[in-house]
C-alpha cells in the first residue's frame, strides 16, 4: 500500500486546526456565493505551497476542482462531526498488515509532514521516503520521481506474482 501526503487535520497543532477552519470557512461562504473557483483558493493555501498554487494555476486545476468544492466541504463538515474511531487513530493503523510506503515532498507544508511521520510510526511495515522537492501536488509537479518511487516499492510484488 502507498499513501502520498497523507493528511488528518486531527493531527493538527491548534494554529493549523484554526487555520484550515478558516480555509474550510472562506471557502464554504464563497460557495454559498456561487464563486467556486474561488472557493478552492482558501483549502489550496492550507495544502500547497506558493510554487504548487503557480503550477496548479496554470495547469486550470483550480477552475477544474471548483466543482467540486461543494462536495468536498460538505464532507469536511461532516468530518468535524464525526466522533467515532478515525483512520489516523493508532491502533487502527497498528493493525495494518501490509507493507506500506509514505510519500512526501520536501517542500510540503507542515501538516503532511506531521500525519505522514504518524502514519510511518504506527504502522508496523512501513517506511518513509521524501521525493526531494515536491510538496502537495508532487503527482502533478514531480510525477516521474512519484512515479519511480512507487515502481521501486511494488516491484518486488509484481515479481512474486
Amino acid at each position: 500500500m502507498a499513501a502520498i501526503e497523507p493528511e488528518s487535520v486531527g493531527l493538527a497543532d491548534e494554529q493549523q486546526q484554526v487555520a484550515f477552519a478558516s480555509a474550510v470557512q472562506s471557502a464554504a461562504e464563497l460557495v454559498t456565493k456561487g464563486e467556486l473557483t474561488a472557493a478552492v483558493r482558501p483549502l489550496a493555501d492550507f495544502v500547497f505551497n506558493d510554487e504548487e498554487i503557480a503550477t496548479l494555476e496554470d495547469a486550470g486545476y483550480l477552475e477544474a476542482t471548483g466543482r467540486y468544492i461543494p462536495n468536498l466541504i460538505n464532507f469536511i463538515q461532516q468530518l468535524t462531526q464525526y466522533e467515532d474511531i478515525t483512520v489516523d487513530d493508532p491502533a487502527v493503523l497498528s493493525e495494518v498488515s501490509a507493507p506500506v510506503m509514505v510519500l512526501q515532498g520536501s517542500s510540503t507544508k507542515p501538516l503532511a509532514v506531521t500525519s505522514a511521520r504518524h502514519v510511518f510510526e504506527h504502522v508496523s511495515d512501513a517506511r518513509i521516503q521524501e521525493i526531494p522537492g515536491a510538496g502537495h501536488a508532487a503527482p502533478l509537479t514531480h510525477s516521474e520521481a512519484l512515479a519511480g518511487a512507487l515502481a521501486e516499492f511494488f516491484e518486488p510484488v509484481q515479481q512474486r506474482a
